[in-house]
Protein backbone atom coordinates (compact mmCIF):
# COMPACT_ATOMS: atom_id res chain seq x y z
CA UNK A 1 0.00 0.00 0.00
CA UNK A 2 2.85 2.29 0.80
CA UNK A 3 4.22 2.03 -2.70
CA UNK A 4 0.75 2.76 -4.04
CA UNK A 5 0.11 5.85 -1.98
CA UNK A 6 4.10 6.96 -2.97
CA UNK A 7 3.96 6.25 -6.40
CA UNK A 8 0.04 7.91 -7.15
CA UNK A 9 1.49 11.40 -5.29
CA UNK A 10 4.64 11.29 -7.24
CA UNK A 11 2.46 11.09 -10.47
CA UNK A 12 5.11 11.14 -13.08
CA UNK A 13 8.75 11.79 -12.49
CA UNK A 14 10.77 12.55 -15.58
CA UNK A 15 14.05 13.96 -16.18
CA UNK A 16 15.15 16.71 -18.64
CA UNK A 17 18.19 19.49 -19.20
CA UNK A 18 16.25 21.57 -21.51
CA UNK A 19 13.38 24.12 -21.55
CA UNK A 20 14.66 25.64 -18.59
CA UNK A 21 14.89 22.35 -16.65
CA UNK A 22 17.39 22.27 -13.60
CA UNK A 23 20.47 20.31 -15.14
CA UNK A 24 21.50 19.18 -11.53
CA UNK A 25 19.77 15.61 -10.53
CA UNK A 26 18.66 16.76 -7.29
CA UNK A 27 18.38 20.55 -8.48
CA UNK A 28 13.98 21.38 -8.08
CA UNK A 29 11.70 19.95 -10.58
CA UNK A 30 9.52 21.80 -12.77
CA UNK A 31 6.14 20.64 -14.41
CA UNK A 32 6.54 19.90 -18.00
CA UNK A 33 3.45 19.91 -20.67
CA UNK A 34 2.81 17.39 -23.24
CA UNK A 35 3.69 20.35 -25.96
CA UNK A 36 7.27 20.90 -24.02
CA UNK A 37 8.13 17.21 -23.85
CA UNK A 38 7.20 16.67 -27.40
CA UNK A 39 9.45 19.53 -28.20
CA UNK A 40 12.06 18.09 -25.79
CA UNK A 41 11.95 14.89 -27.39
CA UNK A 42 12.29 16.19 -30.97
CA UNK A 43 15.82 17.74 -29.98
CA UNK A 44 16.87 15.26 -27.36
CA UNK A 45 15.55 11.63 -29.01
CA UNK A 46 18.77 9.20 -29.71
CA UNK A 47 17.10 7.52 -33.02
CA UNK A 48 15.84 11.06 -34.48
CA UNK A 49 19.63 12.33 -33.97
CA UNK A 50 20.82 9.87 -36.37
CA UNK A 51 17.99 10.87 -39.05
CA UNK A 52 19.53 14.36 -38.08
CA UNK A 53 22.57 13.03 -39.40
CA UNK A 54 21.42 11.51 -42.60
CA UNK A 55 20.10 14.98 -43.71
CA UNK A 56 23.65 16.63 -42.39
CA UNK A 57 25.46 13.71 -44.61
CA UNK A 58 22.97 14.56 -47.87
CA UNK A 59 23.62 18.04 -47.51
CA UNK A 60 27.52 17.55 -47.70
CA UNK A 61 26.88 15.72 -50.59
CA UNK A 62 24.76 17.74 -52.61
CA UNK A 63 27.25 21.17 -51.52
CA UNK A 64 29.77 18.21 -53.09
CA UNK A 65 28.42 17.73 -56.70
CA UNK A 66 27.52 21.86 -56.86
CA UNK A 67 30.78 22.01 -56.32
CA UNK A 68 31.32 20.69 -59.95
CA UNK A 69 30.70 23.58 -61.70
CA UNK A 70 32.77 25.51 -59.47
CA UNK A 71 35.53 27.29 -61.29
CA UNK A 72 38.54 25.27 -60.33
CA UNK A 73 42.00 26.84 -60.53
CA UNK A 74 45.39 24.98 -60.34
CA UNK A 75 48.96 26.50 -59.64
CA UNK A 76 51.40 24.25 -60.44
CA UNK A 77 55.72 24.99 -60.19
CA UNK A 78 58.51 22.45 -60.44
CA UNK A 79 62.23 23.11 -60.18
CA UNK A 80 64.82 20.72 -61.81
CA UNK A 81 68.13 20.05 -60.58
CA UNK A 82 71.17 18.96 -62.43
CA UNK A 83 73.44 19.80 -65.76
CA UNK A 84 71.20 17.75 -67.66
CA UNK A 85 68.06 19.14 -67.20
CA UNK A 86 66.31 21.62 -69.74
CA UNK A 87 64.09 23.23 -67.92
CA UNK A 88 65.66 25.33 -64.70
CA UNK A 89 62.30 26.24 -63.83
CA UNK A 90 58.34 25.57 -64.73
CA UNK A 91 55.46 27.95 -63.50
CA UNK A 92 51.92 26.92 -64.54
CA UNK A 93 48.48 27.75 -64.15
CA UNK A 94 44.82 26.13 -64.84
CA UNK A 95 41.37 26.90 -64.65
CA UNK A 96 38.47 25.07 -65.85
CA UNK A 97 34.94 25.63 -66.17
CA UNK A 98 32.15 23.24 -66.32
CA UNK A 99 28.64 24.74 -68.00
CA UNK A 100 24.71 23.24 -67.11
CA UNK A 101 24.66 22.13 -70.71
CA UNK A 102 28.06 19.56 -70.80
CA UNK A 103 30.06 22.61 -71.83
CA UNK A 104 33.80 22.43 -70.69
CA UNK A 105 35.76 25.99 -71.09
CA UNK A 106 39.87 25.60 -69.86
CA UNK A 107 42.18 27.81 -69.80
CA UNK A 108 46.21 27.75 -69.53
CA UNK A 109 49.22 29.25 -68.68
CA UNK A 110 52.87 27.64 -68.96
CA UNK A 111 56.34 29.60 -68.89
CA UNK A 112 59.37 27.61 -68.68
CA UNK A 113 62.76 29.44 -67.74
CA UNK A 114 66.47 27.88 -68.67
CA UNK A 115 70.02 28.50 -68.50
CA UNK A 116 73.08 27.12 -70.23
CA UNK A 117 76.27 28.35 -72.22
CA UNK A 118 73.94 29.65 -75.06
CA UNK A 119 72.52 32.25 -72.52
CA UNK A 120 68.80 32.40 -70.82
CA UNK A 121 65.53 31.32 -71.92
CA UNK A 122 62.28 32.16 -71.27
CA UNK A 123 59.03 30.14 -73.11
CA UNK A 124 55.65 31.42 -72.46
CA UNK A 125 52.52 29.90 -73.65
CA UNK A 126 48.99 30.82 -72.99
CA UNK A 127 45.95 28.82 -73.99
CA UNK A 128 41.82 28.55 -74.18
CA UNK A 129 40.16 25.42 -74.74
CA UNK A 130 36.22 24.78 -75.18
CA UNK A 131 34.62 21.38 -75.42
CA UNK A 132 30.95 20.59 -76.55
CA UNK A 133 29.45 17.41 -76.40
CA UNK A 134 27.46 16.55 -79.25
CA UNK A 135 25.88 13.17 -78.29
CA UNK A 136 26.86 11.64 -74.90
CA UNK A 137 27.03 13.94 -72.16
CA UNK A 138 25.24 16.60 -74.00
CA UNK A 139 22.06 19.07 -72.66
CA UNK A 140 21.80 20.14 -68.96
CA UNK A 141 20.38 16.36 -68.20
CA UNK A 142 23.15 14.75 -68.47
CA UNK A 143 25.24 17.53 -66.87
CA UNK A 144 23.82 18.24 -63.91
CA UNK A 145 22.45 14.45 -63.42
CA UNK A 146 24.63 13.33 -60.68
CA UNK A 147 23.88 17.30 -58.76
CA UNK A 148 20.05 16.13 -59.57
CA UNK A 149 20.49 13.21 -57.55
CA UNK A 150 22.28 15.01 -54.86
CA UNK A 151 19.04 17.28 -54.40
CA UNK A 152 16.72 14.16 -54.39
CA UNK A 153 18.74 12.39 -51.95
CA UNK A 154 18.51 15.23 -49.74
CA UNK A 155 14.97 15.60 -50.21
CA UNK A 156 14.56 12.28 -49.50
CA UNK A 157 16.36 12.28 -46.39
CA UNK A 158 14.36 15.84 -45.72
CA UNK A 159 11.28 13.25 -45.64
CA UNK A 160 12.37 10.48 -43.95
CA UNK A 161 13.32 13.22 -40.77
CA UNK A 162 9.99 14.36 -41.04
CA UNK A 163 8.15 11.16 -40.87
CA UNK A 164 10.68 10.24 -37.85
CA UNK A 165 9.52 13.37 -36.38
CA UNK A 166 6.27 12.37 -36.69
CA UNK A 167 6.18 9.14 -35.77
CA UNK A 168 8.24 10.32 -32.42
CA UNK A 169 5.35 12.94 -31.49
CA UNK A 170 2.68 10.19 -31.86
CA UNK A 171 4.93 7.43 -29.71
CA UNK A 172 5.90 10.80 -27.17
CA UNK A 173 1.79 11.25 -27.18
CA UNK A 174 1.22 7.73 -26.42
CA UNK A 175 3.57 7.56 -23.84
CA UNK A 176 2.20 10.16 -22.35
CA UNK A 177 -1.33 8.79 -22.21
CA UNK A 178 -0.11 5.53 -21.17
CA UNK A 179 1.52 7.09 -17.98
CA UNK A 180 -2.32 8.76 -18.09
CA UNK A 181 -3.37 5.19 -18.25
CA UNK A 182 -1.52 3.52 -15.11
CA UNK A 183 -1.65 6.65 -12.86
CA UNK A 184 -5.71 5.85 -13.24
CA UNK A 185 -5.14 2.53 -13.12
CA UNK A 186 -3.24 3.07 -9.87
CA UNK A 187 -6.14 5.04 -8.36
CA UNK A 188 -8.56 2.51 -9.36
CA UNK A 189 -6.24 0.05 -7.24
CA UNK A 190 -6.24 2.37 -4.11
CA UNK A 191 -9.98 2.87 -3.92
CA UNK A 192 -10.32 -0.98 -4.80
CA UNK A 193 -8.30 -1.37 -1.64
CA UNK A 194 -9.46 0.82 0.49
CA UNK A 195 -13.33 -0.46 -0.26
CA UNK A 196 -11.19 -4.57 0.30
CA UNK A 197 -10.19 -3.44 4.02
CA UNK A 198 -13.40 -1.98 5.02
CA UNK A 199 -15.21 -5.65 3.77
CA UNK A 200 -12.63 -7.36 5.48
CA UNK A 201 -13.32 -5.13 9.02
CA UNK A 202 -16.97 -5.73 8.37
CA UNK A 203 -16.86 -9.39 7.95
CA UNK A 204 -14.70 -9.91 10.96
CA UNK A 205 -16.71 -7.76 12.87
CA UNK A 206 -20.41 -9.85 11.32
CA UNK A 207 -17.79 -13.01 12.18
CA UNK A 208 -17.75 -11.91 15.90
CA UNK A 209 -21.82 -11.51 16.38
CA UNK A 210 -22.63 -14.58 14.50
CA UNK A 211 -23.62 -13.03 11.03
CA UNK A 212 -21.01 -14.03 9.26
CA UNK A 213 -18.79 -17.91 9.11
CA UNK A 214 -15.41 -18.22 9.22
CA UNK A 215 -15.22 -18.33 4.90
CA UNK A 216 -16.40 -14.94 4.88
CA UNK A 217 -13.52 -13.97 6.37
CA UNK A 218 -11.29 -16.24 4.63
CA UNK A 219 -12.56 -14.52 1.16
CA UNK A 220 -12.07 -11.30 2.39
CA UNK A 221 -8.63 -11.66 2.97
CA UNK A 222 -8.17 -13.50 -0.03
CA UNK A 223 -9.82 -10.63 -2.02
CA UNK A 224 -7.62 -7.66 -0.15
CA UNK A 225 -4.58 -9.65 -0.70
CA UNK A 226 -5.34 -9.44 -4.20
CA UNK A 227 -5.65 -6.21 -4.35
CA UNK A 228 -2.63 -5.50 -2.45
CA UNK A 229 -0.99 -7.22 -5.53
CA UNK A 230 -2.71 -5.61 -8.16
CA UNK A 231 -1.75 -2.28 -6.15
CA UNK A 232 1.93 -3.35 -6.42
CA UNK A 233 1.47 -4.44 -10.44
CA UNK A 234 0.07 -1.30 -11.19
CA UNK A 235 2.62 1.07 -9.19
CA UNK A 236 5.14 -1.04 -11.27
CA UNK A 237 3.89 -0.29 -14.43
CA UNK A 238 3.34 3.01 -14.05
CA UNK A 239 7.09 3.39 -13.09
CA UNK A 240 7.85 1.33 -16.72
CA UNK A 241 5.78 3.79 -18.55
CA UNK A 242 7.64 6.86 -16.74
CA UNK A 243 10.65 5.20 -17.63
CA UNK A 244 9.70 4.87 -21.56
CA UNK A 245 8.67 8.44 -21.22
CA UNK A 246 11.94 9.83 -20.46
CA UNK A 247 13.14 7.45 -23.14
CA UNK A 248 11.59 8.88 -25.83
CA UNK A 249 12.47 12.40 -24.22
CA UNK A 250 16.20 11.43 -24.54
CA UNK A 251 16.44 11.92 -21.06
CA UNK A 252 18.59 10.33 -18.27
CA UNK A 253 17.22 8.35 -15.51
CA UNK A 254 18.73 11.04 -12.78
CA UNK A 255 16.93 13.94 -14.59
CA UNK A 256 14.03 14.90 -12.73
CA UNK A 257 11.03 17.09 -13.82
CA UNK A 258 7.38 16.47 -12.95
CA UNK A 259 4.86 16.22 -16.05
CA UNK A 260 1.71 18.02 -16.00
CA UNK A 261 -1.73 15.49 -16.14
CA UNK A 262 -4.44 16.46 -17.69
CA UNK A 263 -7.64 14.82 -17.21
CA UNK A 264 -8.75 12.89 -20.85
CA UNK A 265 -12.04 13.25 -22.11
CA UNK A 266 -14.30 11.78 -24.70
CA UNK A 267 -15.99 13.79 -27.12
CA UNK A 268 -17.15 11.86 -30.18
CA UNK A 269 -16.26 12.59 -33.82
CA UNK A 270 -17.96 12.22 -36.91
CA UNK A 271 -15.50 9.82 -39.42
CA UNK A 272 -15.74 9.47 -43.40
CA UNK A 273 -13.21 6.89 -44.11
CA UNK A 274 -13.56 7.68 -48.12
CA UNK A 275 -13.03 11.21 -46.96
CA UNK A 276 -9.66 10.15 -45.24
CA UNK A 277 -8.06 7.79 -47.83
CA UNK A 278 -8.50 10.48 -50.27
CA UNK A 279 -6.87 13.27 -48.01
CA UNK A 280 -4.01 10.89 -47.36
CA UNK A 281 -3.41 9.51 -51.11
CA UNK A 282 -2.88 13.35 -51.50
CA UNK A 283 -1.02 14.56 -48.50
CA UNK A 284 1.13 10.96 -47.22
CA UNK A 285 4.83 11.87 -47.56
CA UNK A 286 6.02 8.91 -48.45
CA UNK A 287 3.72 9.23 -51.46
CA UNK A 288 5.44 12.28 -52.58
CA UNK A 289 8.57 10.21 -52.49
CA UNK A 290 7.45 7.29 -54.40
CA UNK A 291 6.60 9.42 -57.24
CA UNK A 292 9.38 11.80 -57.16
CA UNK A 293 11.41 8.10 -57.24
CA UNK A 294 9.92 7.12 -60.63
CA UNK A 295 11.07 10.49 -62.25
CA UNK A 296 14.31 9.78 -60.71
CA UNK A 297 13.68 6.20 -62.51
CA UNK A 298 12.86 7.65 -65.58
CA UNK A 299 16.06 10.15 -65.54
CA UNK A 300 18.34 7.36 -64.91
CA UNK A 301 16.61 5.92 -68.23
CA UNK A 302 16.97 8.51 -70.44
CA UNK A 303 20.86 8.83 -69.20
CA UNK A 304 21.32 5.01 -69.75
CA UNK A 305 20.07 5.89 -73.39
CA UNK A 306 22.13 8.62 -74.00
CA UNK A 307 25.25 6.69 -72.76
CA UNK A 308 24.97 3.92 -75.37
CA UNK A 309 26.05 6.70 -78.03
CA UNK A 310 29.61 7.54 -78.87
CA UNK A 311 31.32 9.97 -77.66
CA UNK A 312 31.60 13.20 -80.37
CA UNK A 313 33.17 16.75 -78.62
CA UNK A 314 33.27 19.76 -80.85
CA UNK A 315 36.48 20.97 -79.46
CA UNK A 316 38.06 24.20 -80.29
CA UNK A 317 41.70 25.68 -79.03
CA UNK A 318 43.56 28.68 -79.65
CA UNK A 319 47.32 29.02 -78.22
CA UNK A 320 49.58 31.90 -78.12
CA UNK A 321 53.45 31.13 -77.66
CA UNK A 322 56.31 33.30 -77.27
CA UNK A 323 60.12 33.02 -76.34
CA UNK A 324 62.91 35.51 -75.23
CA UNK A 325 65.73 35.92 -73.40
CA UNK A 326 63.70 37.34 -70.52
CA UNK A 327 60.31 36.52 -68.90
CA UNK A 328 59.06 40.30 -69.83
CA UNK A 329 60.27 39.57 -73.64
CA UNK A 330 58.62 36.24 -73.69
CA UNK A 331 55.44 37.57 -73.54
CA UNK A 332 55.39 39.13 -76.77
CA UNK A 333 53.39 35.83 -78.32
CA UNK A 334 54.19 35.86 -81.80
CA UNK A 335 53.00 32.20 -82.32
CA UNK A 336 49.07 31.96 -82.67
CA UNK A 337 47.20 29.18 -84.03
CA UNK A 338 43.32 28.39 -83.59
CA UNK A 339 42.51 24.36 -84.33
CA UNK A 340 38.67 23.39 -84.73
CA UNK A 341 38.22 19.70 -84.56
CA UNK A 342 35.89 16.67 -83.84
CA UNK A 343 37.22 14.00 -81.18
CA UNK A 344 35.40 10.80 -81.33
CA UNK A 345 35.75 7.19 -79.06
CA UNK A 346 33.30 4.37 -79.30
CA UNK A 347 34.17 1.03 -76.98
CA UNK A 348 33.32 -2.15 -78.77
CA UNK A 349 32.50 -3.63 -75.49
CA UNK A 350 29.29 -2.39 -74.75
CA UNK A 351 27.95 -4.71 -72.01
CA UNK A 352 28.23 -2.75 -69.00
CA UNK A 353 26.05 0.15 -71.03
CA UNK A 354 23.35 -2.26 -72.15
CA UNK A 355 23.23 -3.81 -68.73
CA UNK A 356 22.68 -0.29 -67.11
CA UNK A 357 20.42 0.41 -69.56
CA UNK A 358 18.38 -3.06 -69.52
CA UNK A 359 18.38 -2.17 -65.08
CA UNK A 360 17.12 1.42 -65.53
CA UNK A 361 13.59 -0.28 -67.25
CA UNK A 362 13.42 -2.37 -65.16
CA UNK A 363 13.70 0.35 -62.25
CA UNK A 364 10.74 2.30 -63.69
CA UNK A 365 8.56 -0.84 -64.12
CA UNK A 366 9.32 -1.21 -60.43
CA UNK A 367 8.93 2.52 -59.23
CA UNK A 368 5.40 1.94 -60.36
CA UNK A 369 4.74 -1.22 -58.96
CA UNK A 370 5.91 0.22 -55.91
CA UNK A 371 3.78 3.55 -55.70
CA UNK A 372 0.47 1.22 -56.40
CA UNK A 373 1.75 -0.57 -53.13
CA UNK A 374 2.52 2.27 -50.89
CA UNK A 375 -0.94 3.39 -51.95
CA UNK A 376 -2.55 0.57 -51.22
CA UNK A 377 -0.79 0.59 -48.03
CA UNK A 378 -1.85 3.97 -47.05
CA UNK A 379 -5.17 2.99 -48.09
CA UNK A 380 -5.28 0.25 -45.24
CA UNK A 381 -4.12 1.86 -42.56
CA UNK A 382 -6.34 5.07 -43.01
CA UNK A 383 -9.17 2.94 -42.69
CA UNK A 384 -7.80 0.46 -40.03
CA UNK A 385 -6.79 3.67 -37.73
CA UNK A 386 -10.44 5.18 -38.71
CA UNK A 387 -12.06 2.13 -37.64
CA UNK A 388 -9.94 1.48 -34.29
CA UNK A 389 -10.71 5.33 -33.82
CA UNK A 390 -14.37 4.23 -33.94
CA UNK A 391 -14.35 1.17 -31.91
CA UNK A 392 -12.39 2.61 -28.84
CA UNK A 393 -15.43 5.41 -29.02
CA UNK A 394 -17.97 2.64 -28.91
CA UNK A 395 -16.18 0.81 -26.17
CA UNK A 396 -15.90 3.79 -24.19
CA UNK A 397 -19.81 4.02 -23.94
CA UNK A 398 -20.22 0.51 -23.25
CA UNK A 399 -17.85 1.00 -20.57
CA UNK A 400 -19.48 4.08 -19.01
CA UNK A 401 -23.10 1.73 -18.78
CA UNK A 402 -21.01 -1.04 -17.68
CA UNK A 403 -19.14 0.78 -14.49
CA UNK A 404 -22.79 1.74 -13.72
CA UNK A 405 -24.63 -1.58 -13.69
CA UNK A 406 -21.36 -2.63 -11.38
CA UNK A 407 -21.61 0.25 -9.24
CA UNK A 408 -25.30 -1.16 -8.63
CA UNK A 409 -24.38 -4.48 -8.53
CA UNK A 410 -21.59 -3.46 -6.04
CA UNK A 411 -24.32 -0.91 -3.59
CA UNK A 412 -26.95 -3.99 -4.11
CA UNK A 413 -24.42 -6.73 -2.71
CA UNK A 414 -23.34 -4.88 0.19
CA UNK A 415 -27.13 -3.94 1.35
CA UNK A 416 -28.39 -7.40 1.10
CA UNK A 417 -24.87 -8.51 2.98
CA UNK A 418 -25.39 -6.31 5.37
CA UNK A 419 -28.93 -7.27 6.07
CA UNK A 420 -27.91 -10.65 6.07
CA UNK A 421 -29.36 -11.96 3.30
CA UNK A 422 -26.17 -13.12 0.96
CA UNK A 423 -22.53 -13.80 1.85
CA UNK A 424 -19.83 -11.56 1.13
CA UNK A 425 -19.34 -13.35 -2.05
CA UNK A 426 -21.53 -10.75 -3.86
CA UNK A 427 -19.73 -8.42 -2.94
CA UNK A 428 -16.06 -9.66 -3.71
CA UNK A 429 -17.56 -10.61 -7.36
CA UNK A 430 -19.31 -6.87 -7.84
CA UNK A 431 -16.18 -5.43 -6.67
CA UNK A 432 -14.08 -7.20 -9.39
CA UNK A 433 -16.31 -6.23 -12.08
CA UNK A 434 -16.44 -2.22 -11.24
CA UNK A 435 -12.74 -2.79 -10.76
CA UNK A 436 -12.75 -4.23 -14.43
CA UNK A 437 -15.32 -1.80 -15.74
CA UNK A 438 -13.42 1.58 -14.69
CA UNK A 439 -10.00 -0.42 -15.62
CA UNK A 440 -10.96 -0.67 -19.16
CA UNK A 441 -12.84 3.01 -18.78
CA UNK A 442 -9.29 4.66 -18.18
CA UNK A 443 -7.45 2.43 -20.73
CA UNK A 444 -9.89 3.50 -23.36
CA UNK A 445 -9.46 6.57 -22.93
CA UNK A 446 -5.76 7.34 -23.40
CA UNK A 447 -6.06 4.62 -26.21
CA UNK A 448 -8.56 6.95 -27.80
CA UNK A 449 -6.85 9.88 -27.93
CA UNK A 450 -3.71 8.04 -28.97
CA UNK A 451 -6.26 6.62 -31.81
CA UNK A 452 -6.91 9.67 -32.77
CA UNK A 453 -3.08 11.06 -33.18
CA UNK A 454 -2.28 8.51 -35.12
CA UNK A 455 -5.00 8.86 -37.68
CA UNK A 456 -3.79 12.33 -37.79
CA UNK A 457 -0.25 10.97 -38.84
CA UNK A 458 -1.42 8.41 -41.46
CA UNK A 459 -4.08 10.58 -43.28
CA UNK A 460 -0.80 13.26 -43.56
CA UNK A 461 -2.65 16.11 -41.57
CA UNK A 462 -0.25 15.65 -38.47
CA UNK A 463 1.29 19.11 -38.47
CA UNK A 464 3.73 19.19 -35.67
CA UNK A 465 4.26 22.98 -35.18
CA UNK A 466 0.12 23.82 -34.61
CA UNK A 467 -0.73 20.19 -33.20
CA UNK A 468 1.70 20.99 -30.05
CA UNK A 469 1.11 24.53 -30.02
CA UNK A 470 1.04 25.61 -26.44
CA UNK A 471 -2.10 24.54 -24.98
CA UNK A 472 -3.44 22.03 -27.12
CA UNK A 473 -3.90 19.54 -25.06
CA UNK A 474 -5.60 21.15 -21.97
CA UNK A 475 -9.41 19.94 -21.78
CA UNK A 476 -12.01 21.06 -20.18
CA UNK A 477 -12.12 18.87 -16.53
CA UNK A 478 -15.32 16.41 -17.00
CA UNK A 479 -15.99 14.14 -14.49
CA UNK A 480 -15.96 10.42 -14.98
CA UNK A 481 -17.39 7.10 -14.02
Amino acid sequence: MRLICGVARAVVLLASQAYGVAQDPVGAERVLSLEEAVKLALVNNLHLMSTVDAVQGALISEHLAESRFNLKITPSYSRGVGEQTIVDQRFGLDASKLLPFGTTITGSYRTDSASNDFGNFNNSALSFGVTQPLLRGFGKKATVFNLENARRSLQGSERNLELARQRLAVDVVASYYNIVRQRGLVEVAQKSLERNKELLRASEARLEVGLASKLDVFRAELQLSRAEEGGILRGEALELAIDTFKFNLGLGHLERVSLEMVEPEYQPVEIDVDALTRIALQNRIELHEERDRIQDSRRSLSISKQNLLPVLDLNMRYEQRGIGESFYSSLDFQDRALNVFLSTSYALDRSSENASFALSQIDVDARRRSLRLVEYNVANEVRAAARNVERVGKSIVLQERNIEFAEKQLRLATLRYQRGLASNFDIIDAENNLIQARSNYVSLLADYHVSQMRLKRVTGTLDIEREFAPGSFLPGARHHP
